[in-house]
């Protein structure tokens, strides 16, 4: 697994906003994909899933 790939995908989802961060998690949960992870393999797709969830969490906690 590439985890600077990984790592600048999921910094390129975030600057986009949370909408966007919640539709590509949305996107990756039903196993469509989206234009920021293009190019990726199966496992990275699932780690930036991962790492996205995780950074949401934050904020879906703090309302």
């Amino acid at each position: 697994m590439n985890h600077k790939l990984v790592d600048e995908r999921v910094t390129l989802i975030c600057e986009l906003g949370c909408t966007r961060v919640r539709e590509v998690i949305s996107d990756l949960q039903q196993g469509r994909t989206s234009p920021e992870i293009e190019n990726t393999r199966p496992e990275e797709q699932a780690q930036i899933l991962l790492q996205l969830q995780t950074i949401m969490a934050v904020y879906d906690t703090s309302h």
